[in-house]
């Protein structure tokens, strides 16, 4: 469990252990050299080159041989974070993670690795109770969230009036750009741009291809803590000028920051904020035993209004990451991979996230993982899957024939659709007597038979079906309408239909 509201005393060498935390909470004290807040967003705020205070017995560093040398303080800074801090938690309702350096630059420099940080070795302990915090917070937004956004807070004195961008031209942000392109980095819609729209001039511009000045492109610490060398964090070095740092203006930054970081958190963080918008909140499982159709899942889904995604791993829902969520959809590959992957304490999780009235799609694999057939099922749909033996009949486009039910909830008034299959299960009831029965939206009216399954076996067996496990909805395609073109809209209608209600 990460601290909340944490001031710890490191000057006489003590560690996070020594001093009683996490399960105490320490009063702020006047020679408190760290400031660690947990939060409750995927946003953690460094502040590490504001603090004015001495560390006990630390003599102030030379710079002997260390390159780029400076001692000085990033004026305010330490003010600007925690009024961002607040202003964030009243934009957004939830507080952001913080960590806050009040030592001196002079004695301690908590962005530069080891060897260049500090000359006395009395400085180590507040050194690493600064990267241990950063560590921490790191490791619980990724387990809570899957993803997350780190804010470096610094001073610049080259442009009074801006704020420079450092990500090593990018490196620190790996992960958002691949995950949402260089939009998200430098667009009028990522940070930078809504940093311009509140009226806070950014360098270099935004839609430029210039690239980040050299003195201010990002340090040690969005380098070690975003996604430069992988991982699911990204990290953000801001360099503000002098009037934006000044004391009868921090208030003022401050507030426009954190709308600009609302905004930008809407829409590409993983925040709870959905739930308040009226959005239907929901988790794709995309680890191992994911095929290659959640590519086609996800873009499917970015064309839905009214929705917030958020990619999970194994790990996130072993972790309670499914009690933030609406619908969980288990998609196209292995079911078995995914089953074993999650393990039990996963496959688990999921059973009681739909028993307690949490909804589930799944696609082809995620219909065989819900199915009561296998050692590995997750037992949350009454069905049983028929000619086991030839689960690889082939792919190809089938001929399915919808239910008056079928028609009904998927809203529709088509009889028959047209859709691409890829050896999803072919379903019949399982009668067991603990699940409910469930309804069959529709049937396969043609078949394939490849790699010597047997002809006459496949139409007639259930296509897709819709069930209850205790107070939560179940909808599972054996095809792949996220692979068709114009039926990507019934992945929406299964959605709609087994979210989240208070009813269920």
């Amino acid at each position: 469990m990460f601290l909340k509201a944490c001031h710890l005393v490191v000057a006489c060498g003590l560690t996070l252990a020594s001093l009683g935390c996490p399960h105490a909470v320490a009063q702020s004290k006047p020679n408190s050299l760290v400031t660690i807040e947990a939060g409750e967003l995927p946003i953690i705020l460094s502040a590490p080159h504001g603090g004015r205070d001495a560390i006990p017995g630390v003599p102030v560093r030379r710079g002997k041989g260390v390159k780029l040398f400076n001692p000085r303080s990033d004026f305010n800074t330490d003010q600007l974070t925690e009024k961002l801090a607040n202003a964030i938690e009243k934009k957004l309702g939830k507080r952001p993670y913080v960590v806050i350096a009040r030592f001196h630059r002079k004695y301690l420099d908590a962005n530069r690795r080891v060897k260049d940080a500090y000359e006395s070795d009395k400085a180590r302990a507040a050194y690493d109770t600064y990267h241990q915090a950063l560590a921490r917070a790191r490791r619980d937004v990724i387990k809570r969230w899957g993803r997350g956004m780190l804010f470096d807070i610094h001073g610049q004195g080259a442009n009074p009036k801006a704020i420079f961008r450092g990500t090593q031209n990018g490196k620190t942000t790996t992960h958002l750009i691949k995950r949402f392109g260089k939009e998200a980095l430098v667009g009028e819609t990522s940070v930078f741009g809504q940093l311009v729209k509140q009226g806070l001039p950014v360098i270099p511009a935004i839609g430029s291809t210039d690239r980040e000045n050299p003195a201010y492109n990002g340090g040690y610490i969005v380098a070690t803590y975003g996604s430069r060398s992988g991982g699911t964090l990204d990290a953000i070095q801001f360099e503000l000028g002098r009037e934006l740092r000044a004391s009868k203006a921090t208030s003022a930054t401050a507030k426009k920051m954190a709308d600009a970081v609302a905004v930008f958190a809407r829409k590409y963080l993983p925040t709870a904020l959905a739930q308040k918008n009226g959005k239907v909140r929901i988790g794709v499982y995309r680890d191992v035993g994911a095929g290659p159709s959640t590519k086609d899942l996800m873009r499917a889904l970015g064309q839905f209004n009214g929705v917030a995604v958020r990619e999970l791993t194994a790990e996130n829902i072993r972790s309670g990451a499914l009690s933030d969520l609406d619908v969980l959809i288990q998609p196209g590959g292995s079911g078995s991979k995914q089953a074993l992957h999650l393990r039990e304490e996963g496959c688990e999780r999921i059973r009681r996230f739909v028993s307690g009235g949490g909804g589930y799609v799944g696609i082809c694999a995620g219909a065989y993982l819900a199915s009561a057939d296998y050692t590995w099922s997750l037992n949350v749909l009454d069905a049983k899957v028929v000619d086991r033996k030839h689960w690889a009949r082939g792919k190809g486009t089938v001929d399915i024939q919808l239910t008056d039910a079928g028609r009904r909830i998927l809203k529709t008034d088509e009889k028959q659709m047209k859709i691409h299959y890829a050896q999803g299960p072919l379903l019949a009831p399982r009668n067991n007597a603990e699940i409910p029965d469930y309804e069959t939206i529709a049937t396969f009216k043609t078949e394939i038979a490849k790699n010597g399954a047997p002809k006459g076996i496949m139409a007639g067996t259930t296509a897709i079906a819709h069930g209850r496990y205790g107070r939560g909805r179940v909808f599972c395609f054996s095809p792949h309408p996220e692979m068709t073109k114009g039926l990507e809209s019934l992945v929406r209608r299964a959605i709609d239909h087994v979210k989240r209600h208070q009813s269920h």
